[in-house]
């Protein structure tokens, strides 16, 4: 099907094959994987030489260390002409502009398909989130697209909406965390002991996910995990919820369940991460991504003072 506009992004998109074709997503440029034998590889977007499970385990051993790298300038001209070509505007979802220079990339790319292109818009939209915090862009978009929206318009809805991406779940594999220097070998070690989950949520200020609260075990979170979604979602009616994990897939089960059982959602997403997103946020995820009514507080503080608050319950 030829769409008015196109949607995609940069490497760090996790959805599966039939979900970007029931929604109609362009499938994303391939970026560099560097494997632990210092081997470049290009990422296996569909998991057909690896599987999801098998590529984390892989990171649960301290000797492997894996990095990334995006696409080429060239590689992301070269599509974006592709579509230039048939006459079809677009629309690209970036990682956090804190956290990769892919946002850069893009727009000098749009900026130069535009410029031999005069007819032809293309938005490059930071999302200041990472990989399923973009899958939900994504289907966002997407959904406006069905609605009828045009171009500029959906733009203008989806450059507020990621100001309104929540994330909520948990980062428990403290010794990758420690590995890639975010948090010290001390505190993983203890953490880990006791059981600490640490629960984040995206900071629009900083463009990263910031820790907000940490919960001493799975059963203290699932607890509180709803109560969270409540005082963030504003409204749930008619919002999509992506459930994404990275080798935590029963822990993504059961916030799946949760949220189904609660919300009744049209639309809810269950996704690995994808190997781009993977190799920076390592296994141990398991998080649901949904737009709230408001934005993020300044500084995720409101949401702090949320994760609080619900912890502190008896």
């Amino acid at each position: 099907m030829k769409y008015n506009y196109v949607i995609f992004t940069d490497a760090g998109l996790d959805l599966t094959k039939d979900v970007r074709e029931e929604y109609g997503i362009e499938y994303p440029p391939k970026s560099t994987i560097v494997w632990p034998d210092k081997s470049n590889r290009t990422t296996d977007v569909d998991w057909e030489e690896i599987s999801s499970n098998e590529f984390f385990k892989l990171m649960t051993n301290k000797k492997n260390d894996f990095s990334s790298s995006i696409p080429s300038p060239q590689t992301v001209v070269d599509r974006l002409t592709e579509y230039a070509k048939n006459n079809q505007n677009v629309i690209v979802f970036t990682i956090s502009s804190f956290m990769s220079g892919g946002y850069s990339e893009y727009s000098v790319a749009a900026k130069e398909v535009m410029t031999k292109y005069k007819d032809i818009k293309i938005e490059v939209i930071d999302t200041l989130r990472y990989g399923p915090a973009i899958d939900l862009m994504c289907i966002q978009a997407s959904l406006y697209r069905k609605q009828g929206l045009e171009f500029d318009e959906a733009v203008a809805k989806l450059k507020e909406d990621v100001l309104h991406v929540h994330q909520i779940g948990v980062l428990d594999d403290l010794f990758f965390l420690a590995r890639k220097g975010r948090l010290s070998k001390g505190v993983a070690f203890m953490g880990n002991m006791i059981g600490i989950k640490p629960l984040a949520d995206f900071c629009n200020e900083t463009g990263l996910s910031e820790v907000i609260g940490k919960a001493r075990g799975y059963k203290k979170l699932y607890s509180i995990y709803t109560d969270y979604i409540d005082k963030t979602i504003g409204d749930p009616n008619g919002k999509v919820f992506v459930i994404a994990h990275s080798l935590r897939e029963e822990v993504a089960n059961n916030f799946k369940k949760m949220i189904i059982d609660k919300y009744h959602p049209e639309t809810i997403i269950f996704t690995s991460l994808g190997q781009t997103t993977g190799v920076n946020v390592g296994p141990g995820l398991a998080a649901a991504y949904y737009i709230g009514d408001e934005r993020v507080s300044p500084n995720c503080d409101y949401e702090r003072s949320v994760m609080t608050e619900l912890l502190n319950k008896k």
